[in-house]
């Protein structure tokens, strides 16, 4: 009796473990896709544009396409509905922090003149 009673705590346990696995990975698929961003108080050419997130080889990436052109993201972290990355802006590194909530991101930039407040809707397919 103790062992069936062991073994269904252990199955409980491994089951908890594989839903939460399973969510966190769902979580992050929602994140895939082209999203539009606004910085109302970023520089001119840096104040509109898109974060474009997709899966390779099994691991999200993200790229900033800009009018002028594309910027590459680094450092890269999705935590349940949390992101944050880097990227370099003539010669500077920019840290971005940002929160997943339904088909909004929202955060900050936070750049050498200050933080800056970024918001982004996912764009309609």
């Amino acid at each position: 009796m103790k062992k069936q009673i062991l073994t269904l705590m252990v199955l409980a346990i491994i089951l908890l473990s594989s839903v939460s696995q399973i969510q966190a990975e769902v979580k992050n698929k929602q994140i895939l896709g082209e999203w539009l961003y606004e910085v109302t108080e970023a520089p001119y050419g840096y104040e509109k544009g898109s974060l474009i997130f997709s899966e390779t080889d099994g691991q999200i990436t993200c790229i900033i396409k800009l009018e002028a052109g594309e910027l590459a993201v680094s450092n890269l972290k999705i935590e349940k509905e949390n992101i944050s990355f880097s990227t370099m802006v003539d010669g500077n590194e920019i840290n971005v922090e940002l929160k997943l909530e339904e088909n909004k991101l929202t955060g900050k930039v936070v750049t050498p003149e200050g933080p800056k407040v970024l918001t982004a809707l996912k764009k309609e397919i």
